[in-house]
């Protein structure tokens, strides 16, 4: 087909995706200086289906769905259009791939990742849940997850909204293997629909593959009669018994004995502690694509970067940070997000240059301002002004006012590695940046973790 080469405001400047109903374009918003992506559908190509409703119609209730939301962990939705031919809508471009790609390369991930990845999904899921609004079609395909490992709602076209009735879209509407048994059968759903969808993806990412298997009549009759074997009880690579009575709750046939919440869900998994590793520093990256593998750096302190399919695991060296510091952070963060809070604290400390700006760092993980405050209060008032970081060789020390040629020189360096959305992203660093070194550490955070950020730091610190 003959694709456009503008929809509304935004030039089209590639193509994502395309299907038998509309294209997936990468495209640019000309007014905010970013990237887009641009989802359609062709009017002439949809129609009603049986339930009575039109994808057009599901199309504009992904729209209205999202719409009502904000959460790192949701995809945004920019806009929604349409001319006598297409519908579009416009969203953030999520540099990454989808889950169900992920899990393609490597079925079973470890640990850590499948803790961090279901704790974004749970949270996102609540504030959607909060919000009156219920997925009602979470699988891998509708996952994305960013090259830096941060997990992104996407798809709510066929999204419930509490507050509407919505008697076009009937409960059976979803995909066999992640739908709740109350779907298959047409019953009223609510919003446990999507715990039990999350069940099964937590499942399938710790056995490494699907509990309900087989045609679509199989895996209709499996949900409805059958309880997967536990993960601790299949027989190659069995998981922790820990994580068997929270699948099992989750993927409950009734939905009153499933997690009342997403948030519930969450909960459980937060409990769940991680065995000590060899590094204490070591993280894992888990959208990092297979690539060859490359000489040791020269550099004692660059790191270590040990490739396999689909994941990647990144070990660099804490140096200059106390470790009563970094072990308070770690545990005023876990209160909140369980034990992935060590992986992303001793992560962001790379990065940071004292504590306040590690603290500011690691809010990102927290879903609300409320709990960012909380946060704040656990490590103290004067602690994080009293506590700096000692002297770091990587970035820049001391407390200095934001000078205008500082400003004007990061935001060419920035503009060079990032492209014309650098001045967006210099201006919201230096609302935030409290210090030269801070101001650095918030512009390096969108570059790539590993060699790419560090080139960034240094190509600031020179202002070239």
């Amino acid at each position: 087909m003959k694709h456009p080469e503008q929809l509304g405001k935004y030039p089209i400047t590639g193509v994502i995706g395309e299907g038998a109903m509309g294209v997936v374009y990468k495209a640019f918003d000309p007014i905010i200086q970013r990237p887009v992506a641009i989802k359609t559908i062709r009017k002439h190509l949809v129609g009603e289906d049986l339930s009575g409703s039109s994808t057009a119609d599901r199309f504009r209730n992904e729209a209205q769905a999202v719409g009502r939301m904000s959460h790192p962990n949701i995809v945004p939705i920019y806009e929604y259009g349409e001319d006598d031919d297409t519908a579009f809508i416009a969203m953030e471009y999520v540099d990454g791939r989808t889950l169900s790609k992920i899990l393609a390369a490597t079925p079973r991930l470890p640990e850590v990742d499948i803790l961090k990845l279901m704790d974004q999904l749970l949270d996102a899921l609540d504030c959607a849940h909060r919000h009156g609004v219920w997925h009602r079609d979470i699988k891998p395909a509708n996952l994305m997850v960013t090259t830096a490992g941060q997990l992104k709602v996407t798809d709510f076209g066929i999204a419930r909204i509490e507050s509407q009735v919505l008697t076009q879209m009937t409960s059976t509407i979803g995909t066999p293997g992640y739908m709740a048994p109350e779907q298959y059968v047409g019953e009223s759903v609510d919003h446990r629909v999507d715990v039990f969808a999350a069940g099964v993806l937590l499942y399938g990412m710790l056995v490494g593959q699907s509990p309900f298997r087989g045609s679509p009549e199989a895996v209709m009759y499996k949900v409805m009669n059958d309880e997967p074997v536990a993960p601790s009880r299949i027989d190659i690579a069995p998981r922790p018994a820990f994580y068997d009575s929270i699948v099992a709750r989750a993927m409950a046939k009734k939905p009153q004995d499933r997690f009342a919440s997403a948030a519930l869900f969450r909960q459980a998994l937060a409990k769940r502690v991680l065995p000590a590793t060899d590094d204490e520093s070591e993280t894992t990256i888990i959208m990092a694509p297979p690539r060859a593998a490359a000489p040791p750096p020269a550099d004692a302190h660059a790191p270590t970067v040990v490739m396999s399919a689909g994941s990647a695991r990144t070990t660099t060296p804490l140096t200059g940070w106390d470790p009563q510091t970094l072990a308070r952070v770690e545990l005023a963060l876990a209160s909140f997000i369980g034990p992935v809070a060590k992986v992303l604290v001793r992560n962001a400390a790379r990065f940071s240059t004292d504590l306040p700006s590690l603290a500011a760092k690691v809010c990102e993980h927290l879903g609300s301002d409320a709990d960012r405050a909380r946060f704040t209060a656990k490590l103290g008032a004067t602690g994080t002004q009293a506590l700096q970081h000692p002297a770091n060789p990587s970035l820049p020390t001391g407390h200095h006012a934001l000078t205008d040629e500082m400003v004007t020189q990061s935001r060419k360096v920035l503009t060079a590695h990032l492209g014309p959305i650098a001045g967006v992203l210099v201006k919201k660093a230096q609302a935030k940046a409290q210090s030269q070194e801070q101001f650095i550490a918030l512009l390096a955070e969108n570059a790539t973790a590993g060699k790419e950020r560090e080139k960034l730091i240094e190509a600031l610190r020179r202002g070239s």
